[in-house]
């Protein structure tokens, strides 16, 4: 049994990507514009302080029952968690009615992107919403309004000329070096070398983890990483990387859903994201069979 839903109206929010919003939303302004056909519904809402929005998140990708989320490192129910991927992609967020205008709502604490539809709009009533004695959980064990922070520690050893080492715990030490483009020699991993590898590597081990979280596999993995720099103004800084996959499954079955998940990946790709270098996936998928 199934019904078709209808949207009232349109979130425009200063959050163009899933990455820009933040988890629960923040101070940002946004407005949320109801179609004129179902402005009279707002009628007296400008009495209430907060509402129930709820929403569509048009954007979602593909659900998993077991999610991993940033508050620890063990996967929970789907549904013990606010993973915005779901089987029916609905989100509700409790936020401050800042002013109404005719069909326009200016809200804040609203963590929609721009264009999210809307689905309904509720006030919200703290002496039937607020539970002062809810549990919450196994987030009773986390501090959840504050993520975890992850520290990766190097150490860098000049050696001679412009040469040295670089080391970290439990790793082995790397022999680094200016590349010859500045006055080293091609032997030793220069940053250059070390700053593409790190988008290739993260890349490759993003996808790897959503062919996990999938129950999908490969049969081989093996890519090329090409990055350009170039004078910008005054200074040289990369301008462009592209990376280039070569996967073999096992036939053609899944091969749209690896070449879905590979493109995930490099939008995933927490480096290629700290960076402002512009990424170019360019993967290959090879069916054996």
């Amino acid at each position: 049994m199934g019904k078709n839903v209808t949207f009232i109206g349109i979130i425009h929010s200063p959050y163009k990507t899933r990455a820009d919003a933040p988890s629960q939303g923040k101070n940002e302004i946004c407005e949320i514009e109801i179609f004129k056909e179902f402005e009279e519904g707002l009628k007296d809402i400008e009495g209430f302080s907060h509402l129930h929005i709820f929403y569509w998140l048009h954007i979602a990708k593909d659900f998993t029952l077991s999610v991993n989320t940033p508050w620890d490192d063990k996967p929970h129910g789907l549904f013990a968690t606010r993973s915005p991927n779901r089987v029916n992609p609905i989100a509700c967020a409790v936020v401050e009615l800042i002013q109404r205008k005719k069909n326009i709502l200016k809200v804040k604490g609203l963590d929609a992107i721009e264009g999210t539809p809307v689905l309904d709009i509720k006030p919200y009533i703290s002496r039937i919403d607020a539970k002062s004695e809810a549990r919450i959980g196994w987030l009773s064990e986390k501090n959840f309004l504050k993520p975890r922070i992850y520290e990766f520690k190097t150490e860098t050893e000049w050696t001679k000329e412009k040469k040295g080492i670089c080391r970290s715990p439990n790793k082995p030490d790397v022999e680094i070096g200016c590349p010859p483009e500045f006055g080293g020699t091609k032997e030793y991993w220069s940053p250059e070398h070390l700053f593409v590898a790190a988008i290739d590597v993260c890349i490759m081990t993003t996808f790897l983890w959503l062919l996990k979280k999938n129950n999908l596999n490969i049969i081989s993995y093996k890519s090329n990483a090409l990055g350009r720099a170039q004078m910008v103004k005054t200074d040289f800084v990369f301008t462009e990387l592209e990376i280039a996959p070569v996967i073999e499954i096992k036939d053609n079955k899944t091969k749209n859903k690896i070449q879905n998940l590979i493109i995930e990946a490099g939008n995933q790709c927490m480096v290629s994201k700290s960076s402002k270098c512009k990424v170019v996936l360019q993967p290959s998928i090879k069916a054996i069979n």
